[in-house]
């Protein structure tokens, strides 16, 4: 019985040495004492070649956690190195990714909207790539994970651009005995003559008198207010104008709006319905 512990055993180190069952069957009752020192001197040298493999493997994973170390460390150093370039530390590295993270989020809001809406922010996309480009320039730029960031993010704003692009005014070729009034009633322009003023105060670098209009000049006929455009409404004045949160949310200041609108109002008492006022930022 004490051999056929011992043998057991031995099979049962071997078996665990291998991480796999050798499913073999002994019959011990009638295995001579020969058997029996055949089989434990193979499962001895079974056994042997198991600890001889295990104490290599752990040698290995001496030597790989060697490397891993030095590795890490080269890591750190390198960080290091970087933090100081950057005179920044780990805090900063972090801030910076959040403020990566923001912009691509303000990006990917922008692109969900229509193109009309934003041809109308189109200052906000000028404002978008103004602060990437800003980015652009920070130490921690060059990390690659950021760089990938970057690149998603240049990729929003530039398909942002795009499509409110898409959105640009169309376009109206004058005619012979075409005049203001005329070009705004027709039903694919803006159906309504009155709003003549939109097409003056839209094209008055080239209209200096609304009176006097010359065939082939082409006028745009905005659809949509772009950045910085208010588009006036009946029962509107500079005042209340200038009060709405949108334009600068005092009523004082529409004095700045006027003066930012000269060439198109004469009295600052009277605007008219369709007039497009700038905003001066």
């Amino acid at each position: 019985m004490k051999i056929k512990a011992i043998f057991s055993v031995l099979v049962l180190v071997t078996v665990l040495a291998f991480s796999s069952v050798y499913a073999q069957s002994y019959n011990y009752e009638e295995m001579t004492q020969e058997q029996y020192n055949a089989y434990l001197a193979d499962w001895q040298q079974r056994l042997d070649t198991a600890q001889k493999g295990i104490a290599d493997e752990n040698t290995q994973i001496e030597t790989l956690k060697k490397e891993l170390d030095e590795t890490q460390a080269a890591i750190d150093a390198e960080w290091d190195a970087m933090f100081q370039v950057a005179t920044s530390d780990q805090a900063g590295y972090n801030s910076y990714g959040e403020n990566l993270n923001q912009l691509k989020a303000d990006a990917g809001s922008l692109l969900n909207m229509s193109p009309e809406d934003i041809y109308g922010k189109m200052n906000e996309v000028d404002d978008l790539q103004a602060r990437l480009d800003a980015l652009k320039k920070e130490p921690f730029a060059a990390t690659s994970d950021n760089q990938n960031l970057i690149n998603s993010i240049q990729s929003l704003i530039t398909q942002a651009k795009e499509k409110g692009e898409a959105a640009t005014p169309p376009s109206y070729t004058v005619q012979r005995g075409d005049y203001l009034w005329k070009i705004a009633a027709k039903d694919d322009i803006y159906g309504n003559a009155y709003a003549w003023m939109q097409i003056y105060t839209a094209n008055k670098d080239q209209i200096k008198n609304p009176d006097m209009i010359f065939p082939n000049q082409v006028f745009s006929i905005p659809r949509v207010m772009g950045p910085n455009e208010h588009l006036v409404a009946k029962g509107e004045n500079l005042s209340k104008i200038a009060g709405y949160s949108t334009v600068y949310g005092s009523a004082f200041k529409w004095q700045k709006l006027y003066e930012a609108n000269k060439s198109t109002i004469s009295d600052p008492s009277v605007i008219y319905p369709f007039q497009i006022l700038k905003i001066a930022r």
